[in-house]
This record gives structure tokens, sequence and C-alpha cells, in this order.
């Protein structure tokens, strides 16, 4: 094992000392950790980012199964854990980030030394340029339940390849949040691939097939690779609260609250909502303190969103994603994100 400044690096040897379960594992890890898997080809390697956010597991989970089954992969792996920290605080992987702290997939741009977590992220790019990876991939999950998919802030056939081992839908977004996929280039893809619920089993197999066959692919790029044609959804809106500042998820208004979204909100994910789609109820004056954002922040709320008889609805056809009904993560990051659709 070697220390160096705040990411304590590992060589595969850790798989003796990770336990039998994710709890040992996440209990073994004295916070944000390298792990070195070495493979068939030294001259190339992948990078893979988990945990970047301490309420998601399933990247976790692969991981720690394909260490105990001992993997061999195709080129040198290079596996980044994160939010230990936050992942550890009970109930275990119920935070997004430590109360306090700043969110980790949100200090990927300087000034890096403001806070403990820049002088991480700030560490992890150095490392990323230094091995001249392949490619680099973010796992997740959503902050709700729903189906899987990728997100980009570049669109190409090597951006397209990667996200095609995971899921067979993409996001391309022109939204920046600090986030590492943003460090993304032409020549260095940087794809975060959103696993699905948390808690969801399918998440847990979409990571490890996913992880397994990124690892174990010899030619990352050959179009053989790419079994499934990718549904692409470009320049999404972030809605968000904004101004408003009282939430709540129910079957009918709840007095008090600027928005109640519908119990069942998060199964609108990927799902088209057409202007008949109930998606909550607002106060009166709401819809003025709400947001939807485009990359130059200009709000477009009231064109994409109206309110008929205390009702929250589209305007026109759209398709929603990463909905949660997590209330604390929706006031504090944002609802969920749209793209318009015919």
């Amino acid at each position: 094992m070697d220390s160096k400044a705040q990411i304590t690096h590992f060589d595969s040897a850790v798989r003796q000392d990770i336990g039998n379960g994710i709890d040992d594992f996440l209990t073994f890890l004295p916070g944000p950790s390298r792990i070195h898997v070495p493979g068939r080809d030294s001259s190339r390697c992948r990078i893979l980012v988990t945990l970047l956010h301490g309420n998601e597991p399933s990247g976790i989970r692969a991981l720690h199964t394909l260490l105990k089954e001992c993997f061999f992969p195709a080129v040198d792996i290079y596996c980044y854990l994160m939010a230990i920290e936050a992942a550890e605080l009970a109930p275990r992987f119920t935070f997004r980030q430590v109360p306090g702290k700043r969110d980790y997939n949100r200090c990927f741009l300087p000034p890096f030394d403001s806070d403990d977590q820049g002088p991480v992220c700030q560490q992890l790019l150095e490392e990323i340029q230094q091995l001249n990876p392949e490619a680099v991939v973010d796992m997740h999950n959503t902050s709700g339940e729903g189906p899987s998919f990728g997100v980009v802030t570049r669109y190409d056939a090597r951006h397209d390849r990667i996200v095609s081992l995971f899921t067979d839908r993409c996001v391309v977004t022109e939204l920046r949040l600090g986030a590492l996929m943003e460090t993304s280039t032409a020549q260095l893809p940087v794809v975060t691939v959103e696993c699905g619920g948390a808690f969801e089993a399918a998440a847990d197999r979409i990571a490890l097939d996913g992880m397994t066959r990124y690892f174990g692919v010899e030619a990352l790029f050959r179009e053989e690779h790419q079994d499934l044609e990718t549904e692409v959804f470009f320049h999404p809106m972030r809605v968000e609260m904004n101004q408003a500042e009282i939430i709540a998820c129910a079957e009918h208004y709840v007095p008090g609250s600027d928005i109640t979204l519908t119990r069942d909100i998060e199964h609108h994910n990927f799902g088209l909502v057409t202007p008949d789609t109930l998606l909550g109820w607002v106060a009166p004056g709401t819809l003025e303190k709400m947001a939807a954002f485009d990359t130059e922040r200009t709000n477009h709320f009231r064109s994409l969103y109206r309110e008929e008889e205390g009702g929250l609805y589209p305007r026109c056809n759209q398709k929603l994603f990463m909905i949660t009904s997590n209330l604390a993560i929706a006031r504090s990051d944002c609802l969920w994100y749209t793209a318009l659709t015919d």
C-alpha cells in the first residue's frame, strides 16, 4: 500500500483484505482510494470512478464482486472509490455527501483549495492525466427509481461506444456543474453511467455486467462491441426548485408546500410525458419561483410547464429523467432533467 496526498493507493493484493461483503469492503477503505489491477496488456489502462456520491452503491458492489472473483482484465485497470466518509455515515449508503461538505461531483473545476474536497478531486484529475487511460467511466446510481442511461458532454463514436457497453440510452448535455465528465475530450472520453436506482437489483446487474465488459474487452472502440443502438437525448434542461422552498410528495396537494409531487413521479423516468400528464400540484405563485435552466442559465420553466386548477402539467411532449422523490435531493440539487421530444 502506498499513500499519496489525499487518495490512498492499493494494488490487487487488496483482494485478501476486503472481506466477504460490501460492508467489510467499505470498513476496510481508509478514505478516497485507488485500486490497481494489472491486465493482460500493461501498456494500456482504463479508469473506473465510483462512489463519488455516498448513496450510490452499485459500483462498489460490482467492483467487490469482481475483486473477489480475481478477474483478469484486458488492460491495466485503476478503480477510484471516492466518498467513503459519506457512505459510512449511518445508515450506510444514505448520504450523498457529508453534511456541510461539498458534493465531490461538483468539485472538478478550480479553485481546488477552498475546502477538503477540492484537493482530492485535483489529485484524481492529475492522476488521470499521468495514467493517460483509454477512457474513464464514472459510475453512479440515479437519485430515484428508473432505467439506466449514460451522460456525456460531447457525442461521437468513442463516447457512444463506451456508453453502449452499459446501456442503450445516452444524454448529451452542455450544462456545466463541475462534474468529472465535463473534463472529457475527443482523445480521452469521460462518460457517466447511471445504473438505475440505488437499491434496485437491476442496477446492480447493469453495473456488474457493464463493468465486466469495460474491463474485459480487448479493443475498446471496435464497432462490434456495440450490440445495441443507442437512443440519444440532446440539450436537456435542468428543472430546479430555484426560489421555491417547500416540497412534498403525496397523492394530493399538501397544504403549505410550494410544490407537491405525485406519489408515482419516479415512474415517469424516461417515459413520455404529455400535456395531459399530472406531475404534481403547486401553490399560487409557485410557477414564478421555479426554473428550467438551459446552458446559458435562461429560465424556460413557464414555457415548459403550466398550472391548471392547481395541477402542474407539461405544455409539450417531454422525456424526463433523473426524477427523484428524495425530497432532500430534489430541494438541494434538482427535481429532474427534461428533453423535448416529438
